[in-house]
């Protein structure tokens, strides 16, 4: 028994009705930030000037490269499945397969 195959759980649902809330989809948002589209998140400018504690003045990046490769990195969990580990072994224990190198290039 239980939910039906591809029914929605209360937490997804709770997110689903949050998300559509604030009109946001969390795939475009990360997207946005991984191509660096300042004007599309709401930011006035592609850079902010801001002061270190000794006073020096420092333009940087509104989205700074190292949050637009973890915003890339994240998007790739919606586009492609994870890898998974496969094991080979016999009931035995023994090595399932054998490897045998040739050198064809002397032939």
């Amino acid at each position: 028994m239980g939910r039906p195959k591809g029914a929605k759980n209360k937490r997804n649902y709770i997110v689903e009705r949050i998300a559509a809330k604030f009109e946001l989809d969390p795939f475009e948002v990360l997207m946005m930030i991984a191509v660096g589209d300042w004007k599309g998140l709401g930011f006035e400018a592609k850079t902010r000037t801001t002061f270190t504690p000794q006073g020096i003045e420092v333009e940087e990046e509104v989205i700074p490269i190292a949050q637009r490769c973890i915003a890339a990195k994240e998007a790739t969990k919606y586009l492609y499945t994870p890898k998974t580990k496969v094991e080979l072994s016999t009931p035995d224990g023994a090595s399932p397969f054998r490897i045998i190198v040739e050198d064809y290039s002397s032939k």
